[in-house]
């Protein structure tokens, strides 16, 4: 009987647009006309108070159209995942930050998009009314209710649901039409039908204490999975079409078999503290890996990875640099926030072409000297005093040295390859005349250090 009034009702909006041309309506008229027949409209104007927030309503083709959807870059940095309506010259549902609720139709008078953006409220009943969107952005906003559900919703591929009020269950549609889900709920219990959704290649979550998250347990199509886990039985070595991982707090029974994932490019680690997670064994295809937070003794083995181009560190409790060794193909390495006395360890890294060591105090650097293929040096923002082993590097490109300690300068070697060299926002009070003779072909910043506020203006110019 529903399928039937809907097929009813599509025929009259068509042919009220077909009426609309022949009687030369404007094309605003002709949306107005799509709007006011709508079972969609009415079903949401008939529980919709001013209060609620300011409530628009567009038509596809006429007056409003999605934007583009957003790209595969954008879903993998868990920035968007769903498109953006426009209408009357503005965009909704991007970073919008009005009470603002707008619903684009279809010219048949269904849903199609909704977003629902910061301070606006809606109800479970204005869920059920928009049941044939086929995206859907929930965020900010007050929600009436304590679940919200999708189970009715038939053609929904993209959903958004992010830091609304008072939601404790999700539930999902049952006909499993999903393709690319974001939660950011952090109050979430429980989130169903996450199995039914066969065609998934794109889950975030930050929901850490909700339940449901095992029914993705051996799924095969998923290829995107950003996901913080609290004693949940998920097991992410079951995902074997995985190609990027983003996995927060994990337990070991949760990645003990990451190394059955042979397509996955991308590793994020983060919040690890059982210990027993130092045991993993990753896979071989990994590209990058960045590893964040993790608790002494968790740290994993990052060995005999053939094809690891990438690796980043930020506050490891651990010497990392004994956790790795045998990556033949790494050219990049950043290490921030660390607490390590000297780089030993860093020569098992031969390869490196990329060097970021921040934040990381009064750590001796001189073991770079090692690293005979280096071209770029990022050690900004530490405490050095010393940093005469760039002069020994003999691929060195580019330095940047600021915020630290440094009072001197090192003095080049002929044959070097410097071109560019930062050491702005250090103690620096004079240069030897000779020493600066070997920069002489290299782009120096001496911003805010004593040494250059002494020179004249002119000489700041030539410098």
């Amino acid at each position: 009987m529903i399928q039937r009034i809907k097929t009813i009702f599509a025929t009259l909006s068509i042919g009220l647009v077909l009426a609309g041309q022949a009687l030369a309506l404007t094309v605003q008229q002709q949306a107005e006309a799509i709007i006011q027949a709508s079972p969609v409209v009415q079903k949401i104007q008939q529980n919709f108070k001013p209060e609620y927030g300011n409530l628009s309503f567009f038509v596809e083709g006429l007056t409003g159209k999605l934007s583009k959807l957003p790209s595969l870059e954008s879903e993998r940095k868990r920035s968007a995942i769903t498109p953006s309506i426009i209408g009357d010259d503005e965009q909704y549902g991007a970073t919008g930050s009005l009470s603002r609720i707008a619903v684009l139709l279809d010219q048949q008078g269904q849903a199609l998009n909704v977003a629902v953006e910061q301070y606006a409220t809606i109800s479970a009943k204005f869920i059920s009314a928009i049941s044939d969107a086929k995206y859907l952005h929930l965020r900010d906003a007050r929600y009436l209710d304590s679940s919200i559900d999708l189970s009715a919703f038939s053609n929904l591929e993209r959903v958004t649901i992010a830091f609304l009020d008072n939601v404790q269950q999700v539930i999902l549609p049952q006909s499993g039409s999903v393709e690319k889900i974001n939660i950011h709920q952090t109050e979430l219990r429980h989130i169903s039908n996450l199995g039914l959704q066969k065609n998934l290649d794109v889950f975030i979550s930050t929901a850490e204490n909700a339940r449901g998250f095992d029914e993705l347990n051996g799924n095969q199509s998923l290829e995107y999975l950003s996901i913080e886990l609290s004693k949940s039985d998920l097991d992410i070595g079951s995902l074997t079409n995985l190609e990027k991982l983003w996995v927060t707090g994990p337990d070991y029974k949760n990645i003990k078999n990451i190394d059955k994932l042979g397509k996955l490019k991308n590793l994020i680690m983060e919040d690890f503290t059982d210990k027993k997670l130092s045991g993993v064994i990753l896979p071989k295809s990994i590209e990058t890996i960045s590893i964040y937070n993790i608790a002494k003794g968790s740290l994993p083995q990052i060995r005999s990875l053939s094809s690891l181009k990438r690796l980043a560190f930020k506050s490891i409790e651990d010497n990392m640099l004994k956790n790795v060794e045998d990556l033949p193909s790494l050219q990049e390495l950043l290490i921030t926030y660390s607490n390590l006395p000297t780089l030993a360890g860093i020569e098992k890294l031969p390869s490196i072409k990329d060097l970021t060591v921040k934040e990381s105090g009064t750590i001796d650097i001189s073991a770079i000297e090692a690293l005979r293929h280096l071209e770029n040096l990022m050690i900004s923002h530490n405490y050095l005093d010393d940093i005469s082993v760039i002069a020994k590097l003999p691929q060195l490109v580019y330095v940047r040295a600021s915020y630290n300690q440094l009072k001197v300068l090192p003095k080049l070697r002929p044959g070097n390859h410097l071109k560019s060299f930062d050491f702005s926002d250090n103690p620096i009070e004079t240069i030897d005349p000779e020493v600066l003779k070997t920069y002489s072909k290299v782009r120096k910043n001496a911003l805010n250090t004593p040494f250059y506020k002494s020179l004249t203006r002119k000489q700041q110019l030539y410098f």
